[in-house]
């Protein structure tokens, strides 16, 4: 076996050394350079099955928010959207969100298993609770929830708060066994409730209606609304069952932001409400009106609701 030996010159081997120490002074600088940049950006996010319209409703609020941070180092703000929660828990974990806007149950789940902190809550078309209800057609014979069992259940997406966490967690406390369906041809076993995905609130309303369902839930709002549940739909519907109200909507944050980032957040969210500059911004942000502060009893529904919600994702999921 032969071995053949490399000797540089002494020129050569200066030369490299050199290059290697400038390699690694380049990567430092990007790194750090990387960093700084992190650090003077805003990132907003939440669970979106329709990007390009969650990005036209976050944008405006974004860009009001932004220039009122420069004083805290926040130079630019940017948009992370998830495509469902674990996600999203993810980016939080990681750092790569800093602010997040969600419905009560996706709220309480981060601050459950990300250790989001809860920062106010969003009034939206000026109510801050909402709740969620479960209706059946009026000649469905079906006078209350234990009445499903071996029945079909229409439900929106699985980041509702009102129209996915809330009723299952209202069948699972009475001690009603369910089961996800792949589709509204699917029949559950007697003993259990099976529920279906409709994917939009009128959708689940008109599955009611045309039997591919046997209940339908959504919002308390969303039942008012012709939008979503059309007047000659409701004339012919029920309801059987209501959740207690839970917050409208929550803004969190990371538990590592910077207190300073954090304080200046809070503060400009606050005085959106009384700021005329504000008002598109608002609007444009899932119809909110005002940002209020999160009292003690909405704390402890958001904490108690955490629970159940992990619970019961691991039971679906």
């Amino acid at each position: 076996m032969y071995w053949y030996s490399f000797h540089p010159s002494p020129r050569a081997a200066t030369l490299r050394l050199v290059l290697v120490a400038l390699t690694g002074l380049l990567m430092a600088f990007g790194c750090a350079a990387a960093a700084a940049d992190r650090n003077a950006t805003l990132v907003i996010g939440r669970v979106s099955d329709n990007p390009r319209e969650d990005i036209q409703r976050l944008r405006p609020m974004l860009d009001y928010v932004v220039p009122k941070l420069r004083r805290v180092g926040i130079e630019r703000g940017e948009i992370l959207l998830a495509r469902d929660p674990v996600q999203l828990r993810n980016y939080l974990r990681r750092g790569r969100v800093d602010w997040v806007t969600e419905t009560a149950a996706m709220a309480a789940m981060l601050g459950a298993d990300a250790d989001a902190q809860p920062l106010l809550r969003a009034m939206r078309d000026n109510e801050g609770a909402y709740r969620s209800v479960i209706f059946v057609r009026r000649d469905s014979g079906i006078e209350s929830i234990d009445q499903l069992l071996g029945r079909r259940i229409a439900l929106q997406i699985r980041s509702s708060t009102s129209a996915f966490y809330l009723p299952l967690l209202m069948l699972r406390d009475a001690g009603l066994p369910i089961v996800e369906l792949a589709s509204p041809d699917d029949t559950p076993a007697p003993g259990e409730i099976g529920f279906v995905m409709a994917r939009s609130e009128l959708n689940v309303a008109t599955w009611v209606e045309k039997g591919l369902a046997d209940a339908g839930a959504f919002s308390n709002r969303d039942w008012g609304n012709p939008t979503r549940m059309p007047e000659s739909f409701r004339n012919h519907m029920r309801l059987i069952a209501q959740s207690d109200d839970v917050p409208r909507a929550v803004e969190l944050v990371r538990p590592d932001l910077d207190p300073l980032v954090r304080d200046g957040l809070s503060a400009a969210l606050l005085a959106a409400g009384d700021d005329p500059a504000a008002d598109q911004a608002l609007r444009a942000f899932f119809g909110t009106t005002r940002f209020v502060p999160i009292e003690p009893e909405s704390a402890e529904v958001l904490a108690q609701l955490g629970i159940k919600v992990l619970s019961l994702r691991r039971e679906v999921e």
